[in-house]
């Protein structure tokens, strides 16, 4: 639940980059891998103690997306644009999912009969 609760703070931080790019500084790109790096290590936590896995996989495979975007971005410049949508995706489902997965808790009978 804690790796939940991080995660989202980490994808609303994200949400909030991509709408203002300036608010992280000259470093932004580095930042924002950083991020997605913590993403991917605090859903694979989260993954160990979550009741259905489904929310930290779908965190860690947004992660390793962003990642995997940031890392081309510092190899080939890529648009604006594309790196907006991009960063801004990535934040909104990280922090949904990770929120949803946090306050989620099944009933008793559901989790028994799953």
């Amino acid at each position: 639940m804690i790796a939940d609760l991080l995660n989202t703070l980490v994808g609303l931080w994200l949400t909030y980059v991509a709408i203002f790019p300036n608010a992280a500084g000259i470093g932004r790109d580095r930042v924002v891998v950083f991020a997605a790096i913590a993403m991917i290590g605090l859903a694979l936590w989260a993954r160990r103690s979550s009741v259905r896995p489904w929310q930290s996989t779908i965190t860690l495979a947004t992660g390793a997306l962003l990642a995997g975007l940031m890392i081309v971005h510092q190899l080939v410049h890529l648009s604006d644009v594309l790196m907006f949508w991009g960063i801004l995706w990535a934040g909104l489902v990280s922090a949904i999912v990770s929120l949803w997965a946090a306050l989620y808790q099944p009933p008793r009978h559901a989790e028994l009969a799953g």
